[in-house]
């Protein structure tokens, strides 16, 4: 599939089948989002696959942040890739005049989107979730302290298939200027 064809398919799932992912499909995913480009290439980050019942009854329990749930639909996603932030290890230079961390969301947002792009290219849904509880994620997931768990992604195939919904996006006037603001 071309990649603007990719562009028009791939939207955020909320309804999915009750058809599991497997596991290979999974570790494919994250094979492909390990790949995309990083500051320095630090690859400051670390991907953790949720997919047996025990750990996802934690995931869901770790996608309610003191009442502001990120997905209320959580209950039928047969699996989550965790997407967690490390300390960047950046050339000193770089380090030193924007500190470490200073492109490491950034790098992971560039891999959440490969991995989402790669899964809509294998007939597979996602939805990426910000709305976190740090403590509950790290706890059930044995994340470092020192580590931040920056993104969920749901997975899974899409209950409906078919046209996508019409995507509604700023016009081009409005987002774009040629050679100032």
């Amino acid at each position: 599939m071309d990649f603007e064809a990719l562009q028009q398919i791939r939207e955020s799932c909320r309804i999915y089948s009750d058809k599991k992912v497997k596991r290979e499909l999974l570790i494919h995913l994250v094979e492909i989002a390990r790949l995309s480009p990083s500051a320095c290439n630090s690859q400051a980050w670390h991907f953790i696959i949720v997919d047996e019942e025990e750990a996802l009854e934690k995931m869901r329990d770790g996608l309610d942040d003191h009442g502001l749930t990120g997905c209320p639909w959580k209950e039928n996603v047969p699996a989550f890739i965790l997407l967690c932030e490390e300390k960047a290890h950046l050339r000193e230079a770089v380090e030193e005049k924007y500190g470490s961390q200073h492109f490491a969301q950034m790098d992971i947002g560039m891999a959440a989107v490969t991995l989402c792009y790669g899964a809509a290219d294998m007939g597979l849904g996602t939805c990426m979730i910000g709305v976190l509880n740090q403590q509950k994620l790290k706890e059930a997931f044995h994340v470092p302290p020192e580590c931040t768990v920056r993104l969920a992604i749901a997975v899974g195939y899409p209950q409906k298939v078919g046209k996508p919904r019409e995507k509604r996006r700023k016009e081009m006037e409005k987002i774009v200027g040629y050679n100032h603001w």
